[in-house]
C-alpha cells in the first residue's frame, strides 16, 4: 500500500484502485484572533483605568459641599439672633459633614453651633428652640438627602458691629469626610440686600426700636 491518497484492493482478476476522500480541515479566520487580542487588550486597559481613577477627594472637582443658598435669620430678642443655612452634597457619593465653624464679624459671640438634617413638613425649623448638641450629618446623593442645615445662635453687641458693609470678615467652614479622608472645605456666606447674612441679622436685631417685639427677619426660607 502507498502513501499516496489512494489504495489498491483485488476483486475478481483485476485490481481496483479506491480513493480516499480527504478529510477537510477547518480554517479559521486570522481575524478572529486578531478580534480576540483586541478584546483581552481593551478589557485589560479597563481593569487598568479603573484601578487607577481617582478616589476620595482626588475625584472631587472643588468642594464636595456647597451652601445651596437658602437661608433663614431671626432675632430672638435680648441681643440675641439665630441663623440658619443649607447644605449641599455636590458629589456622587455620599459624604459626612462632621463639624461646621463659624467666624462672625465683629460684635457678634457665638454661642452654638449644629448640623440639622433638611426641614420638611414633618420636620420644620424652630429658630427659636435651643440650639441641638451638633452631631456629624451624612448627605447622600439623591435629592431627598442631598441637603443639611448648618444653625448658629449668637450674641449681639450692637456697638461692636462693623460700620460698613465692605469687609465684616464672616466665613463659615464645614469639615468633610469622604471615604477615609476629612478635610476643611470654606462656604460662601448667604448675602442679603448686599450685605453678608450675619451682619445683614445682627443690624436688624440692633435697628429695632425699644419695646418692638422681635420678629423673624424677612430673609429668603430654607
Amino acid at each position: 500500500m502507498s502513501w499516496d491518497d489512494s489504495e489498491t484492493i483485488l476483486v475478481g482478476d483485476r485490481r481496483m484502485r479506491v480513493r480516499r476522500r480527504r478529510t477537510r480541515r477547518s480554517r479559521v479566520s486570522p481575524w478572529v484572533f486578531v478580534g480576540i487580542l483586541v478584546a483581552l487588550l481593551a478589557a485589560g486597559a479597563g481593569v487598568l483605568v479603573y484601578m487607577n481613577r481617582p478616589q476620595g477627594f482626588d475625584a472631587v472637582d472643588g468642594n464636595a459641599v456647597t451652601a445651596a443658598g437658602g437661608f433663614q435669620a431671626k432675632e430672638n430678642g435680648d441681643g440675641i439672633i439665630t441663623v440658619a443655612m443649607e447644605i449641599r452634597n455636590v458629589t456622587d457619593q455620599a459624604v459626612t459633614v462632621v463639624a461646621a465653624r463659624v467666624v462672625p464679624p465683629s460684635g457678634l459671640t457665638m454661642l452654638a453651633v449644629a448640623l440639622l438634617p433638611p426641614v420638611g413638613p414633618d420636620r420644620p425649623l424652630n429658630l427659636d428652640a435651643e440650639v441641638p448638641l451638633s452631631a456629624p450629618l451624612t448627605l447622600g446623593t439623591n435629592d431627598a438627602e442631598r441637603n443639611g442645615i448648618v444653625q448658629a445662635r449668637f450674641e449681639v453687641k450692637c456697638d461692636a458691629l462693623p460700620a460698613t458693609s465692605s469687609v465684616t470678615g464672616e466665613q463659615i467652614f464645614v469639615t468633610v469626610r469622604l471615604g477615609d479622608e476629612e478635610r476643611e472645605e470654606e462656604l460662601t456666606p448667604p448675602v442679603y440686600d448686599g450685605v453678608p447674612w450675619l451682619t445683614a441679622t445682627a443690624r436688624g436685631a440692633c435697628d429695632r426700636p425699644p419695646g418692638e417685639g422681635a420678629n423673624p427677619t424677612q430673609l429668603p426660607t430654607l
